[in-house]
């Protein structure tokens, strides 16, 4: 009984080693590809929408391919947004970056839920643990607030949430919701290097302003998120 006791405690250990193996594995894997976009691959919105264009009638499903599998290769949504504004204009662009948003946002959850079920909860840093406590207990108006405040790296909220109990239909409506306001500013800083247009604009400021005013009715509660 000892033994058979000696070598089950071993396995444990053994999995346990396997795990934690992995997982840093992994971890070195995000790191290597974060640092290695962030280094070597500098391109700019018009080299995007000139590769984007090439694919003629398809390039909608292209652009909104390589915006689902950002979180994957860490690459600059601001650069991909503006890319697409420049390539399909203001309202197709708007369309088709909030879609790529949706899509990475549903990547980025389900990995993180996919690999917290598989290695077990980590620790992820006290700031971290917070964001998690906090979308566990009122997912969706979190999720919106972090979506709309430029503070909160998209991708990071997107793991996060994955981490959590947050209701996936609560988190993907947030998102889309809350990344609208930035979705159409920056479609229509890319469809302004072709032309500009002043009703876009007044649209924009319109929905900034909406979101001023909601920001102020719920400012004490804003204020937990940021602290």
């Amino acid at each position: 009984m000892k033994v058979t006791g000696l070598y089950r405690g071993k396995g444990r250990l053994i999995m346990k080693g396997k795990k934690i193996f992995k997982g840093t594995g992994i971890g070195l894997l995000v790191l290597f590809l974060f640092w290695f976009v962030r280094e070597h691959i500098k391109l700019s919105p018009e080299e995007i929408q000139g590769w984007i264009v090439s694919f003629g009638i398809i390039s909608p499903l292209i652009y909104m391919g390589m915006y689902t599998v950002k979180p994957v290769i860490f690459f600059p949504s601001s650069v991909l947004s503006v890319a697409g504004g420049l390539a399909f204009g203001f309202i197709k662009g708007t369309i088709f970056i909030l879609i790529g948003s949706a899509g990475a946002a549903i990547v980025a959850y389900f990995l993180a839920h996919f690999f917290s079920k598989r290695f077990g909860d980590k620790d992820l840093g006290e700031r971290v643990e917070k964001i998690k406590q906090k979308l566990h207990d009122e997912g969706f108006f979190y999720v919106l607030v972090m979506r709309v405040l430029p503070v909160f790296n998209y991708d990071l909220v997107s793991y996060v949430a994955g981490l959590t109990n947050v209701k996936f239909k609560q988190y993907l409506a947030a998102s889309i919701l809350g990344v609208l306001p930035g979705t159409m500013t920056y479609a229509l800083v890319g469809s302004s290097i072709v032309s500009f247009n002043y009703m876009y604009l007044a649209i924009i400021l319109l929905i900034i302003l909406i979101c001023a005013l909601i920001g102020f009715w719920k400012k004490d509660k804003i204020k937990e998120i940021l602290t």
